[in-house]
């Protein structure tokens, strides 16, 4: 895989992230506002053992060369993901009556583009991503001259349904971004801790806007709303004889479509480094996501507080073993030279 430039990686991650703004299924509170910012700055703490990790000259790709078991951890979560991913999509698509025939057959044609474009590879993607966050930016201005007029300072006040700590914790599990800037980490080829700050930055930013318009815009309307950015859309039309739902749905597909490339094109480089030989690795990694998808819908569990567990895992304590496991062998080498000079 090519090396990414730090400005590339913080837009990628920041698209990730929007496309679950754009998913969220909870209503927008000030309690979830807070909780949203509190989630943050914990995950700027979950990360910094890959940021020592990086700092050092070293990278989670450097263990992975020559094993197995590593690469297939953080393969089978991005698996996961992009089966939440897929039930993400499918849900929206069924609660907004989006213009898709049949969930199933919408998921395979975005897969045959996610195919076609991971294999590319990251790269290429990294380039469109520009376009893409350029269209995200033009979304939230469309979204906010529309609906400025209908702001309400007044609706920025607690509710008594909501917890500061049910926000940490709905947006924690949300946070599979995490995981990716692990891996995103390896292949950044300077910059690693302003790359990540700006990426928690513009997330703060992005989560906080919407949620903000939502609040201020939907008022006593926030719990009829199973999808409140897109009942923001809907109040916010800039335009009297033209709607802007184009728009925002050209939005939603775009960044479905960049968020499951980037997670095929991740795991199908773990499932090489794994199994070098394997032919046809962004099919077998499609597949397995669409399957993946298919169960956690029936199952119904493509959400839920169980996903900041291996988050956790793989964010902090996989690397934090990495750093002790590194500072082990380097106080190993330096005994053995100290032992091997003669007296």
């Amino acid at each position: 895989m090519n090396k990414l430039r730090p400005s590339q990686m913080t837009i990628l991650l920041s698209l990730f992230t929007a496309f679950s703004v754009m998913c969220a299924a909870f209503p927008f509170t000030l309690e979830q506002l807070l909780g949203v910012a509190i989630s943050i700055g914990f995950q700027i703490l979950l990360c910094i053992p890959v940021l020592l990790l990086a700092r050092r000259n070293d990278s989670l790709a450097a263990h992975c060369t020559g094993h197995k078991v590593l690469p297939l951890v953080f393969f089978l979560y991005l698996l996961v993901s992009g089966g939440r991913s897929v039930v993400q999509l499918w849900n929206v698509s069924d609660s907004l009556s989006l213009p898709f025939s049949n969930a199933m057959l919408a998921a395979a044609l975005i897969a045959a583009v996610c195919l076609y474009t991971s294999a590319l590879g990251i790269q290429t993607l990294a380039r469109s991503s520009t376009l893409v966050f350029g269209v995200l930016i033009l979304t939230l201005l469309v979204m906010l001259f529309g609906g400025y007029r209908t702001i309400h300072l007044q609706q920025l006040s607690f509710s008594p349904d909501a917890t500061i700590w049910q926000g940490i914790i709905r947006h924690l599990s949300l946070a599979d971004e995490l995981p990716v800037l692990v891996l995103l980490l390896s292949f950044l080829d300077k910059q690693p801790i302003k790359s990540t700050l700006r990426f928690f930055g513009l997330s703060l930013l992005i989560w906080s806007f919407v949620l903000f318009l939502g609040i201020t815009i939907l008022g006593n309307f926030m719990p009829h709303a199973d999808y409140p950015f897109f009942m923001i859309t809907n109040v916010s039309q800039p335009f009297r004889t033209q709607r802007a739902d184009a728009l925002y749905l050209v939005l939603f597909v775009l960044l479905c479509i960049l968020r499951l490339t980037l997670l095929t094109t991740l795991s199908a480089h773990l499932l090489g480094q794994a199994f070098p030989k394997l032919r046809c690795r962004s099919l077998i990694c499609l597949f397995a996501i669409l399957i993946l998808a298919a169960v956690l819908g029936i199952w119904n569990m493509a959400s839920g507080w169980w996903y900041i567990l291996p988050i956790a895992l793989l964010t902090t304590i996989i690397p934090w073993g990495l750093l002790c496991y590194n500072q082990k062998k380097q106080q190993g080498n330096g005994t053995g030279k100290r032992e091997a000079t003669p007296s």
